[in-house]
């Protein structure tokens, strides 16, 4: 079967999609990736209003004019196991005037740990770095001073597997 990955592009290439969509290129996409990873919401509007950005009519312009518009964008994106919210009543060990213990309604949010593993081992970025079968490391040829710096070079996933 197909991964998530694989699903999408290969709905994208039926579709007729260019591989950078919903961005117009790949220059669009890099930009897009360094908005996400190095500006906040405010800034990213604060960057897309610059004269630079904004009033040139050449490959400058992105296809996004400010930061709701840019993140349908990224909505738009495939993206990973849903999020699910959850309300929990936390009681504390301080009590209040009249004797009660105090509590604080919170929000829990969670994702199901099953489909987030899905979703690491079905992603190809990840491909190369997936390890399945335990392995020994020598600091050494004679095979004397053992190397254990990964879960698959230690005791129990050797144990575990062979």
């Amino acid at each position: 079967g197909q991964t998530n990955f694989e699903k999408h592009q290969q709905y994208k290439e039926d579709e007729g999609e260019d591989k950078w969509a919903p961005f117009g290129n790949e220059e669009e996409w890099g930009l897009a990736e360094w908005l996400v990873k190095s500006l906040g919401q405010t800034k990213t509007d604060e960057f897309l209003k610059l004269p630079i950005v904004s009033l040139t009519q050449n490959r400058t312009k992105p296809s996004f004019h400010n930061n709701r518009s840019f993140l349908q964008k990224v909505d738009a994106l495939p993206h990973g196991p849903a999020w699910n919210c959850k309300k929990v009543s936390i009681k504390g060990n301080r009590t209040d005037e009249n004797g009660q213990l105090l509590h604080e309604d919170l929000e829990l949010w969670t994702r199901d740990p099953v489909e987030c593993i899905k979703e690491l081992i079905g992603n190809p970025l990840f491909k190369e770095y997936m390890v399945y079968a335990p392995s020994r490391a020598y600091k050494d040829e004679a095979g004397t001073e053992r190397i254990i710096d990964d879960m698959w070079t230690a005791d129990w996933w050797w144990d575990k597997q062979v």
